[in-house]
């Protein structure tokens, strides 16, 4: 599962499920076209030999959730439950004024239920999600030049080739980081 997902400063950020491959064409795992999100769809079939990997992704509203509008405003929140029936994950920019209390003081017990409607929803209906995915790492990582970035770069006019400007001008990623104020992991005995 990718949380935070995106090209060069092309906003909005994407959240998608990239899952293998099943042994039958039915045992694929797939999105329903209508859930209960604020995000928009991109694709519907997370299997990573579909649509050039790009997953079962949702497309999050608004322009402050990636890129330099997602930085100056200095970040937000991510929040994300797992269940056996369901993947929700939720954004909040910085200053907005409906972040759940909880989420913005790391209270010890939470209740997403109260958070109102996901920005993506990725429910447990034509994709046996406990079969596709186990124990979640957390994996933070900058890839320059990947395949999804690689492709996309002279759609953004930018100089050159992707490889040869990352060899040519390491300058350019010096402001290239994340910055966590927490990571908070919940268990469900936490839930309220």
């Amino acid at each position: 599962m990718t949380r935070l997902e995106g090209v060069n400063d092309q906003a909005p950020d994407s959240v998608t499920l990239h899952t293998t491959a099943g042994k039958f064409m039915d045992d694929w795992c797939t999105m329903p076209a209508t859930r209960n999100q604020t995000g928009v769809n991109a694709q519907l079939d997370c299997n990573v030999l579909v649509n050039s990997n790009a997953g079962c992704g949702v497309l999050l509203s608004g322009s402050l959730n990636y890129g330099p509008q997602f930085n100056t405003n200095g970040g937000g929140w991510y929040a994300i439950e797992r269940t056996t029936d369901h993947i929700s994950i939720w954004f909040w920019p910085r200053n907005d004024p409906t972040v759940p209390r909880e989420v913005k003081k790391g209270t010890s017990s939470i209740n997403p239920r109260q958070w109102g409607i996901p920005a993506a929803y990725f429910p447990n209906t034509s994709c046996d999600l406990n079969k596709f995915f186990e124990e979640h790492n957390i994996i933070i990582n900058l890839t320059l030049c990947g395949d999804w970035a690689g492709n996309a770069y002279p759609q953004a006019s930018c100089p050159s080739t992707c490889i040869d400007h990352v060899n040519s001008d390491p300058a350019a990623f010096t402001d290239a980081y994340f910055d966590f104020a927490a990571v908070r992991i919940y268990e469900p005995s936490q839930l309220t």
